[in-house]
């Protein structure tokens, strides 16, 4: 089975902050699947699971709140022997520009914590990641910034964003991370803004 992972913090105050891109995503998949989202007590997250490749894969995202992402994604990765090649994992990145979508195999947590959390819990780096790109506040006020909604300018290019990262999710479920990234990881959107 594969396992997308989106990243992001529960509850309506955080529900379109850029540091929700990862839900945002899954949200975006499952309208296209037809599929709904139902509570996991037992692994305090959302979970989906779509008719997508040979087994199916499931949506998750974790209602740990971003920095304790790892939680809930280990016990999923136990519960369902997940090999980590088939975990995918989404989420937001301030370091690329706004509408970049950058799949990676592997690496370090580049100062995101949820991604870091999810690294230690697992105790590996090797699987793989889809950074979107949501650019740097100009203030360097980081913890604000990504807790902040995208403004009305950006929501053209993040709209456009969501249906190719949807996409993306896809398209590495049927045929796999060097394929995604050949097609996807040059890929800017038509309005594209730079910060």
């Amino acid at each position: 089975m594969k396992v997308i992972v989106g990243l992001g913090n529960p509850g309506l105050k955080y529900k379109r902050n850029r540091h929700n891109a990862g839900f945002m995503v899954l949200d975006e998949v499952a309208k296209r699947e037809n599929v709904l989202f139902k509570k996991s007590f037992l692994w305090n997250c959302y979970l989906a699971k779509v008719a997508l490749g040979k087994d199916g894969v499931l949506l998750v995202k974790p209602l740990t709140y971003m920095n304790n992402s790892g939680h809930s994604v280990k016990k999923i990765v136990a519960r369902h022997a997940v090999d980590l090649s088939n975990l995918l994992i989404v989420y937001d990145d301030a370091d690329l520009p706004l509408g970049v979508l950058r799949l990676k195999m592997r690496g370090s947590s580049g100062g995101h914590q949820g991604l870091a959390s999810i690294i230690d819990d697992l105790g590996s780096q090797e699987f793989p990641r889809l950074k979107l790109g949501i650019d740097k506040d100009e203030n360097n006020d980081l913890a604000g910034y990504v807790l902040s909604d995208f403004s009305r300018e950006e929501k053209e290019t993040i709209s456009e964003v969501l249906i190719k990262s949807a996409d993306v999710c896809i398209d590495w479920v049927g045929h796999g991370s060097e394929y995604v990234m050949q097609k996807y990881n040059s890929w800017q959107p038509p309005h594209f803004i730079r910060g």
